[in-house]
């Protein structure tokens, strides 16, 4: 389950208030506001004015002498032997797909490190979606000259060429573009921008992360928003960790990718440059930024492999051993335009959830689910689908109830994208 689903159970009435927001304002469109410009053309105003002040500044020999500066710089890193591992495209309005790493040098001075973060964007102009798929940094996969591993090894092994073939080789994927950011350059980005802003549902302390932080809404710094991405403390250990991370991610979009903070471009671009490495050039990245920033919400999905903990070498190395062909069906899905689970849904509280529970009594409580899954939900037959429920300790992370009574669905099939209601 993504962040933004658990935050839709979680955070209920926001949901549907900014679903009431959004519906007010369409309303207001309609009526008379035919000048309104679209989000993405004001982020991608917000890269693009800049480079064209200098560029009326300073004449076209100074601009085009700066991006070749800054080319030059974030493709310093990108060997022949790298360039091999990719999977060229023609043109950026093709379908593409970037593996993004984050590593963090601080902890690792002496060595290149392990990489923490390992996602595959996908973007598909024609079929206006995007995808992010996430590898949970412990996944248990072969790594070509150097056997089962945790993924995030391959890194510390090879660099970027050996992450590319892991990947690769493990969701049978064609890469055709990477970028790998230094979490330095994270830190300092945030500052930059002068902070974000974060609804923390439940107290998260994290000696090993740094991670120290109550319920209710923070102003992180960037050292706080690392620590924050980073811990692993919750019950849902690394899993946890990648929905903060996209949830961080989508927070940043909505907060600071705007035309307040274009005074400080310059900057925010000198310390994405000083920390990224990509084989691609400055130009397509503002063309697949402007793909990436023209999709809806509706149309770009988040998404984490499949895989489930485990314990190795006599139980003293924790990983997560993955469903190696359904993650690969997921890659595949993502490249037919279809939703990337198989299984997945919105919940939507409705009525009857006690901010408390009292033992030994019954509470009965009614939900909404949207199928955003790839295939239908249905009533009975082989595979009949139900509503039920876990208890967690959020003390131990142990799980005091595994499963729940079971709800049945309220109609025969849900077709992906329809909505049913439960009774629990």
């Amino acid at each position: 389950m993504s962040m933004q689903e658990n935050e839709m159970q979680k955070y209920p009435k926001k949901y549907k208030k900014n679903v009431e927001n959004k519906n007010v304002e369409n309303n207001k469109n309609s009526k008379g506001n035919t000048h309104k410009i679209k989000p993405w053309v004001k982020r991608l105003l917000f890269i693009l004015v800049p480079l064209i002040v200098v560029a009326g500044g300073g004449g076209a020999w100074f601009f085009f002498s700066s991006l070749r500066s800054i080319n030059h710089t974030i493709n310093s890193g990108t060997t022949p032997e790298i360039k091999e591992t990719l999977t060229p495209v023609e043109s950026p309005k093709e379908p593409v797909s970037v593996l993004i790493l984050g590593i963090d040098t601080r902890d690792n001075e002496s060595d290149r490190g392990r990489a923490d973060t390992i996602m595959l964007l996908y973007l598909d102009p024609g079929r206006n979606r995007g995808s992010l798929l996430s590898i949970p940094r412990d996944t248990l996969v072969e790594i070509p000259g150097h056997g089962k591993d945790k993924i995030n090894a391959a890194y510390a092994y090879g660099g970027e060429e050996l992450m590319i073939e892991t990947v690769s080789q493990f969701l049978d994927a064609d890469i055709n573009h990477y970028i790998t950011v230094d979490f330095q350059g994270f830190v300092e980005l945030i500052d930059a921008l002068g902070g974000v802003d974060i609804v923390i549902d439940r107290p998260l302390i994290d000696p090993k992360s740094g991670a120290n932080f109550s319920a209710g809404k923070h102003h992180l710094t960037g050292e706080q928003a690392l620590s924050y991405t980073r811990s692993r403390s919750t019950e849902l250990g690394d899993i946890g960790r990648i929905q903060r991370q996209q949830h961080l991610f989508r927070e940043l979009v909505n907060q600071k990718l705007n035309t307040k903070y274009l005074s400080g471009l310059p900057q925010y671009i000198n310390i994405v440059v000083q920390n990224t490495r990509t084989d691609l050039n400055v130009l397509d990245i503002l063309k697949y930024s402007k793909v990436a920033l023209s999709f809806s919400s509706e149309n770009f999905e988040t998404a984490i492999i499949p895989s489930h903990p485990d314990w190795i070498e006599n139980g003293t190395i924790s990983v997560q051993i993955p469903d190696i062909d359904e993650a690969r069906d997921m890659w595949k899905r993502i490249v037919r335009g279809e939703p990337a689970s198989k299984y997945n849904a919105l919940y939507f509280e409705l009525e009857g959830f006690p901010d408390s529970a009292a033992v030994n009594t019954y509470y009965n409580v009614k939900l909404k689910a949207k199928n955003t899954g790839a295939i239908t939900w249905r009533k009975s037959g082989d595979n009949p689908f139900f509503a039920g429920y876990h208890w967690i300790d959020f003390e131990n992370k142990k799980m005091v109830v595994f499963d729940g009574d079971r709800a049945f669905l309220s109609k025969e099939e849900v077709k992906p994208g329809e909505e049913v209601e439960f009774e629990l």
